[in-house]
């Protein structure tokens, strides 16, 4: 039986501390929350307009990191473009001046060609000087047998035969002088003057050949150089322009869904806190318009009027019309359940003797006055009833505080002070009718 009784007394005590820590545990969580989750509707704008800047600050970086590589690109390509009209421009005339020295050495064949004629007229008028040279020998050698023919009669005025070839050897050597001098005059000349400009021609013209030869190779190899050059940072430009375009684009939606989740959170927190401010505002609609409350107000100021009569007990006079002898009756109080004020009231109007009630009770007639032990009596009997009456109101207040705290799951209402600090014991069976009551209103 003691481990019982010990076991139910732990119980009882475990069940009189549980509330405190529960309080404990409520407002510590709620302390928790409120460090962490805005509070009013100031911080969480401002928490918002946060995040919006933070997001907007990130976006126009990412935009101007974006419009640095589209410069860079348009850059390359600009240089790339130049340098494509550079190589066009350097194909156009290297194909001019091949083309012009295509016809210089055109001109210079047609010269040899002259020179090629000239030497062959030459030749065949060194052949000709020595066949008349041959003739002209064979003419003075004489064989001699032969003798000059016999001259005809009527064929002395026609000239001799000796003075025929005299004439014609005269000619030939005559032409023959001419062409010797004129070959003597043109040969050293043609031949040196053609070989010499045909060597200095030849000679400066091929250095001059090769001279852009080798700058148009060089000319090439170089911007064959650049453009390949070029090319390759164009390609890297596109590649890396394309890896950046991918990291910002990545970038960008994770941005964009950290702020789709944050404004998700930040509705459902404003919806939480709306809901929130609703059932606050309809508890304390609740808790005014109740009439539970209004009852133990009242209860209260009959009970503050009951405890104040009870230290004052006075004694009325009996009326000289009546002449009965006077009694003791306590002072009028306020509005109760168990107050006998107007029984009182209606024996004085009556000119009865009134008689005091002590729990309820009327006194007799003949009671003694306050001054015998049976006053001291009914003054500790009505200490009781005050005492059963402060339990009873207490114990309502505690019953409708609970009943209003079950409601309220989101925000527990905060309770009376006066109903925290009383620790007097509440009595079971009308906790339990109230709370069944109030259990009702909430489901209808």
């Amino acid at each position: 039986m003691y481990v019982a009784l010990g076991f139910c007394t732990a119980g009882l005590i475990g069940l009189a501390i549980l509330p405190a820590f529960y309080r404990r545990a409520a407002r510590l969580t709620e302390e928790a929350l409120r460090a962490v989750n805005p509070s009013s509707y100031a911080e969480v704008r401002a928490a918002q307009d946060q995040e919006r800047a933070r997001h907007a600050v990130e976006l126009r970086r990412v935009e101007r990191q974006l419009d640095a590589e589209r410069a860079k690109a348009a850059k390359f390509q600009i240089e790339a473009s130049s340098v494509k009209t550079e190589i066009e421009t350097l194909k156009k005339l290297h194909a001019s001046r091949i083309a012009e020295l295509e016809t210089k050495i055109s001109a210079l064949q047609g010269d040899q060609q002259a020179v090629d004629l000239l030497t062959e007229e030459v030749k065949t008028l060194k052949s000709e000087l020595s066949d008349a040279e041959k003739a002209l020998a064979a003419s003075w050698v004489e064989k001699p047998d032969e003798k000059p023919a016999p001259r005809e009669e009527g064929a002395d005025w026609l000239p001799a035969a000796d003075t025929m070839a005299l004439a014609t050897i005269t000619g030939l050597e005559a032409e023959v002088a001419t062409l010797k001098a004129k070959l003597a005059r043109y040969e050293p000349t043609v031949a040196g003057e053609l070989e010499a400009s045909r060597d200095k021609t030849a000679k400066s013209r091929l250095a001059d050949l090769e001279a852009q030869l080798i700058d148009t190779e060089s000319q090439y190899v170089s911007a064959q150089a650049e453009v390949t050059r070029l090319s390759l940072l164009l390609e890297s430009a596109n590649i890396s322009e394309t890896e950046q375009q991918k990291r910002l684009n990545a970038r960008i939606e994770e941005i964009t869904g950290e702020n789709q989740r944050q404004q998700a959170e930040l509705k459902a927190r404003e919806r939480a806190l709306e809901r929130m401010s609703g059932q606050m505002q309809k508890l304390q609609k609740d808790l005014a318009a109740a009439p539970a409350l209004v009852e133990l107000r009242k209860d209260f100021r009959a009970l503050a009027a009951r405890i104040s009569a009870a230290q004052k007990v006075t004694v009325v006079p009996e009326t000289e019309a009546s002449g009965t002898a006077p009694a003791i009756t306590p002072p009028t109080r306020g509005p109760s359940r168990k107050t006998t004020a107007p029984r009182t009231e209606d024996a004085v109007k009556t000119g009865q003797r009134p008689t005091p009630q002590v729990n309820g009770r009327r006194q007799a007639a003949d009671s003694p006055s306050p001054a015998d032990p049976a006053a001291d009596s009914a003054a500790a009997a009505k200490s009781t009833e005050i005492a059963s009456a402060a339990q009873a109101l207490v114990s309502r207040i505690v019953a409708s505080q609970r009943s209003t705290e079950k409601p309220a799951t989101a925000e527990p209402a905060t309770p009376d002070t006066s109903v925290q600090s009383s620790n007097m014991p509440v009595s079971g069976p009308e906790e339990k009718t109230k709370s069944s009551k109030q259990n009702k209103k909430d489901v209808a």
